[in-house]
């Protein structure tokens, strides 16, 4: 049987996902927040408010005490001031646990797409509970232009890599969203 490199190499990535998820510094402590300011009030860019709810495997049971770790870039595409790609430490992230109703939220800014490319502007999430799966995703918006149609057509699938999202206008021209999750069983 033939395996292309390219297919492979993503085969192995998804794979070491859940590794990546369970390492310390991306795994809430037990006294984190359920809401935090991931980009601070005075970021530059397009405001925006995240909250959801985080699900166990049947879809309906909110999960308390869930880790949600979420990171993105800033407006100009970079992790960190000196580093586009430097997404180990990204500068513009929160470590949150949720609430007894599994509710989250943050206030962040609309992230940018990496200097220089095409690819979409998106939302790192690693989410993981006791006695659960990990779901490791990122949120894409509809209106990107450089969200390809096989995104899209991923982002349709459940358990997909990619949660596509519309942003409406709140209060203040601020944006909005909803982004539950709901975690694979063990």
């Amino acid at each position: 049987m033939k395996v292309k490199a390219s297919s492979l190499a993503v085969a192995l990535t998804l794979l070491a996902l859940p590794l990546l998820a369970r390492e310390p510094a991306r795994v809430a402590p037990n006294d984190a927040p359920s809401s935090a300011d991931v980009a601070p009030p005075g970021e530059p860019g397009e405001r925006l408010e995240v909250s959801g709810v985080v699900y166990a495997g049947d879809g309906r049971t909110p999960v308390a005490g869930a880790s949600v770790y979420v990171y993105q870039t800033d407006a100009r595409g970079y992790y960190r001031t000196d580093d586009a790609m430097g997404n180990r430490n990204p500068r513009l992230m929160a470590l949150l646990r949720t609430d007894g109703r599994g509710r989250y939220s943050y206030r962040t800014i609309r992230p940018g797409s990496y200097p220089g490319t095409r690819v979409p502007q998106h939302i790192h999430y690693e989410v993981t509970a006791a006695g659960q799966g990990t779901r490791i995703f990122e949120i894409v918006f509809d209106d990107d232009p450089f969200l390809s149609p096989q995104t899209r057509a991923d982002a349709a699938r459940p358990g997909s890599m990619y949660a596509m999202q519309a942003v409406r206008k709140g209060p203040g021209g601020v944006g909005r969203l909803t982004q539950d999750v709901v975690l694979p069983g063990r």
